[in-house]
């Protein structure tokens, strides 16, 4: 088919980015080639320098129109997410593209001063802010757009319905034939997953590039990174964390906190962020570099320090609970972070962790995925020793996808307890549980980086993660997770089906049931916990420190005597 542009206009906050994100993913599983063009990557990169003046507004649409007329041209879709306040522009843009859909995301005032987080609907109204769209500068309407959506009182999943079934009209996008589980499943049946966002976005600098960034960071001001930032900037520099190019500035940090979504409206469950002292912050400077420096004295990574914030002052003393309500451990442990959070692209010069052969990163796990066949791969990250619950619940998976990925990983520093055992040691014991009691072909196993604990948009990160490596399925066991499996299963429900290019599979813990001699969970097995043969990773360790074989319901054989070898080795 040929090119098209989607062109959204409409008031700051009224859903452009969102619904934006939202075609592009349902594009993609119809097997539209599709480049998002959001209206603040525009500002930073393609019109840098430009204001705010009606000339300058002007100059900025002519560019993105241009832009989104050459992807148009080459076959593809081209998504356009910024206000473009002025009618005859827009008009302009439209008579040079021709496959042009014009998208108005209309809303009241009243409703986009409520849903705005950082307040500014409510300062531009009180005269605070002067310049301000909608407010005391002006937006012309679209006349007769091709699709209004009412963002105000229409959920985001009509608007989409509206928008696609315009597009189909129009014979831009082939319509969907029965229903959409089925179309997307033959549509990703030739491929693995897509990396979330469409690409792996890689930090780690190029050979030639890192000399002159290690160069360049000896005359930049230090940032120290804590232990979560240096995982952070490890993943970063993987992809494993794509499209993240760098920390959250506060524009995303606002977003992904109220609706677990990047200001460009991409799904994102939690805010990656970059803390510093009060006293570090007054040395650094926007539009400049910084350094960052890992614990052990290197420097290891240099950012372009975009934003400087303070997450309390953002808040304006308010509680953000966002999607998942006012318990929400994931937001609450980044409300507190800080007191300055730095935003900005990283350049990562070299790894904070070194190399070991275990670890794959994303672009060398989906080569294995790839080498073997698979199409769909169930991925786990598992932070425990691999009892049969863990193996029952793997198997499960297994029977519905090609291929099963598994990732050993520790718990973030300063959330292990003493009594676990080493990553080494239990990257052995997968390992033996894998020869013997799998399909040995269709099973990739490798060790990760360290992993926070938390809630339901942990689990969504997680399964993020195991989505860039290739994997079509995310297994997550209800234990890993504050709030079990039925906060996992709410945080998923944020979005849209299909927005994420991964399922989930949410299990209860499993357990031997002594009702039905098998493995299960409270959701197949009949009777209470007193039915149920368990044990916690800590409790299996200290049997073996005695002398005591876990129970055989509890723990394969030559799991346990991989851990007799080494009992209580320490992370």
């Amino acid at each position: 088919m040929s090119g098209f542009v989607v062109w959204f206009t409409g008031l700051s906050g009224a859903g452009k980015s969102t619904l934006g994100a939202m075609l592009a993913a349902e594009l993609r599983t119809r097997g539209v080639h599709v480049e998002v063009l959001d209206g603040d990557e525009v500002r930073t990169h393609l019109s840098k320098g430009l204001g705010f003046s009606r000339e300058d507004r002007d100059t900025n649409v002519r560019r993105i129109g241009f832009v989104a007329k050459l992807v148009a041209r080459s076959g593809a879709c081209a998504i356009t997410g910024a206000i473009s306040p002025f009618r005859a522009i827009r008009d302009e843009q439209r008579a040079a593209i021709g496959r042009f859909v014009e998208v108005y995301c209309c809303a009241s005032i009243d409703a986009l001063a409520d849903r705005d987080p950082k307040g500014l609907y409510r300062k531009a109204l009180a005269g605070e802010i002067k310049g301000f769209t909608g407010i005391d500068d002006p937006y012309e309407p679209p006349a007769s757009p091709e699709v209004t959506v009412y963002t105000d009182r229409e959920s985001k999943e009509e608007s989409l319905a509206k928008i696609v079934g315009k597009l189909e009209e129009l014979g831009y996008v082939p319509a969907a034939k029965g229903n959409t589980t089925a179309v997307r499943a033959k549509q990703t049946s030739t491929l693995l997953a897509r990396p979330h966002g469409g690409e792996l976005v890689l930090r780690a600098a190029a050979p030639g590039l890192r000399e002159m960034l290690a160069e360049r960071a000896r005359s930049r001001t230090v940032i120290d990174l804590d232990a979560e930032a240096e995982v952070d900037i490890d993943l970063l520099a993987t992809g494993a964390l794509s499209p993240l190019k760098g920390f959250l500035g506060e524009k995303d940090f606002l977003r992904v906190a109220r609706e677990m979504r990047l200001e460009n409206g991409l799904p994102w469950p939690v805010p990656i962020t970059l803390a510093v002292s009060e006293e570090a912050a007054l040395l650094l400077q926007i539009g400049a570099e910084a350094a960052l420096r890992a614990r052990d004295g290197r420097i290891v990574a240099v950012i372009e320090v975009n934003d400087l914030y303070r997450p309390k002052v953002a808040l304006a003393g308010r509680t953000l609970a966002g999607p998942l309500g006012d318990v929400d451990p994931d937001l609450a442990r980044h409300e507190a972070r800080g007191p300055v959070l730095v935003g900005g692209e990283v350049h990562v010069i070299e790894p904070v962790r070194r190399a070991e052969p275990s670890v794959h990163d994303p672009a060398t796990t989906r080569a294995m995925l790839a080498t073997r066949g698979f199409v769909t791969v169930a991925g786990i990250r598992t932070r425990t020793l691999p009892r049969r619950a863990e193996e029952h619940l793997a198997k499960v998976a297994l029977e519905v996808t090609g291929g099963l990925w598994i990732q050993a990983i520790e718990a973030l520093e300063g959330e292990r307890g003493p009594e676990a055992a080493s990553l080494s040691t239990r990257l052995r014991c997968h390992e033996v549980l894998v020869e013997r009691y799998f399909p040995v072909e269709r099973v990739v196993l490798s060790a990760g980086l360290p992993a926070r604990f938390g809630g339901g948009r942990q689990a969504v990160l997680d399964a993020i993660v195991c989505q860039n490596h290739g994997c079509s399925h995310a297994i997550l066991v209800g234990s890993t997770y504050a709030g079990g499996v039925s906060g996992a299963e709410r945080a998923f429900r944020v979005y849209a089906p299909g927005e994420l290019g991964v399922v989930p599979l949410c299990f209860e813990d499993a357990f031997h049931s002594t009702r039905t001699n098998s493995m299960a969970t409270s959701r197949s097995a009949p009777g209470d916990a007193s039915t149920w043969i368990t044990a916690t990773e800590a409790e299996i360790l200290a049997m073996i420190t005695r002398g005591q074989a876990p129970p055989p319901e509890v723990l394969r054989r030559e799991v346990a005597e991989v851990l007799a070898a080494e009992p209580r080795s320490r992370p």
